[in-house]
């Protein structure tokens, strides 16, 4: 487990390289008084790790941006992509001025993973409200348009995006958005790639791929379910599978999940021996007290269709 002392570790992401897994985090002091203050107060953590159970620290690697900016409330989810010799992070940012209500995409570029440069055309991606739901609609009373993943299939970049669509259900609007670009910079928004009305949110999206078939992994909250939806009420992480990463995809099913918010976020990776594992983020305890650290990887075995995380 990754249980930093000085601050709070939630949402994160993963890029492996050359055997070093590079985790970029959410992160807010661990002094706070009420861990639900963290959000305003993110930024993007950095550690390392070769096995992904001793991580070493490596501090803040993007902070909020400058008064003003669109960007300078806090810094959430994201994911990074190598691309001729540089990498790329897609992060969400919220301003001031809008009390965090509205929620946009940026780009930063790094040539180390360390010292990241936000691009100038920021925000890069926003919500289209064609197909996604704007702020005064929503029952959350925000804009849904964060977490975006970034994967590359046959020379075209796909960014998964946690929204919500303009109709149906208020509790089941949560869906997984579609944007495309060949430079990471000019952005195509399209409809929905995964909207199955049972969730009010579909949160911090990701993507792989195993055997051809293309794997999305979402997570959900327990209190974030339409009173249709055929699933149990936990916080947990659900996937679906299709042949191209734009879809059209499966039905959602549940990889893991409980009834006390005791972990959430479930990422997967393959681990040094090349099998797959989830890595989660910690919330509850046993105590009900918030921990706000990175979990040890559970294995994950898949077959088919189907994932399962093992005993």
């Amino acid at each position: 487990m990754y249980l930093p002392k000085d601050h709070l570790l939630w949402d994160f992401w993963l890029l492996e390289e050359d055997g070093t897994y590079h985790l970029f985090y959410l992160r807010a002091p661990r002094a706070l008084p009420d861990p639900e203050l963290r959000h305003d107060r993110a930024r993007v953590g950095y550690a390392t790790s070769r096995d992904l159970k001793r991580w070493t620290p490596g501090g803040v690697v993007l902070e909020p941006g400058v008064p003003g900016s669109w960007d300078d409330l806090s810094i959430w989810t994201g994911s990074v992509i190598a691309h001729e010799g540089r990498y790329y992070m897609l992060y969400t940012g919220r301003s001031r001025e809008e009390a965090g209500r509205m929620q946009r995409i940026g780009l930063a570029v790094s040539e180390d993973l360390v010292h990241w440069e936000r691009h100038p055309e920021n925000p890069v991606l926003e919500a289209d409200l064609r197909w996604y739901e704007a702020a005064e609609d929503s029952i959350l009373g925000f804009l849904s348009w964060r977490d975006p993943y970034v994967v590359r299939h046959e020379g075209v970049f796909y960014a998964l995006i946690a929204a919500r669509t303009r109709a149906g259900d208020p509790m089941g609007r949560g869906c997984i958005a579609l944007a495309c670009s060949r430079d990471l910079v000019r952005w195509e928004v399209r409809p929905p790639v995964l909207a199955p009305g049972y969730f009010a949110e579909m949160e911090v999206p990701q993507l792989v791929t195993h055997a051809s078939r293309h794997y999305l992994c979402f997570s959900v909250p327990r209190h974030r379910y339409a009173a249709s939806a055929p699933y149990p009420r936990v916080t947990g992480t659900y996937y679906a599978v299709a042949d191209h990463p734009a879809g059209r995809y499966g039905p959602s099913r549940l990889l893991v999940g409980d009834a006390r918010d005791a972990a959430y976020g479930g990422k997967l990776v393959r681990d040094p021996r090349g099998r797959w594992v989830l890595l989660q983020w910690l919330g509850r305890g046993a105590n009900g007290a918030f921990v706000g650290g990175l979990a040890d990887p559970l294995p994950v075995r898949v077959e088919g269709d189907r994932m399962e995380v093992e005993a």
